[in-house]
């Protein structure tokens, strides 16, 4: 999932030590890895995590992280995406991309192919 700076402590912190490698300048997103599982981290910019999306192989979950349930959707278990949303690509490497979907009824994170 992640290619390039990736860090193997800080998952779940406010300000990680770990490089900031989104796409979004109103995000900061983080990748680490742990014991073959590669982890992505969203914090909103006072560094209030919002979501933890974990890979290992094929399999793709959503970590109980930040202050809010976040709603995720994934290769196998996709959520209705509301057809007013906004699309922004937070996180983009050669085999996925990471998109927040903006609406009046929050935010769905989703975990897409490139």
């Amino acid at each position: 999932m992640a290619s390039a700076a990736v860090s193997t402590e800080g998952l779940g912190e406010t300000h990680p030590t770990a490089a900031d490698i989104s796409a979004d300048p109103a995000l900061q997103v983080y990748a680490f890895q742990r014991d073959g599982v590669v982890y992505l981290q969203v914090n909103d910019l006072a560094g209030q995590v919002k979501v933890i999306i974990g890979n290992a192989g094929d399999a793709y979950f959503a970590l109980p992280a930040g202050k809010s349930a976040a709603r995720v959707s994934l290769p196998g278990q996709r959520l209705t995406v509301p057809g007013a949303a906004r699309r922004f690509e937070v996180y983009r490497a050669q085999d996925v991309v990471l998109v927040r979907y903006a609406s009046s009824d929050g935010d769905i994170w989703s975990i897409e192919a490139p």
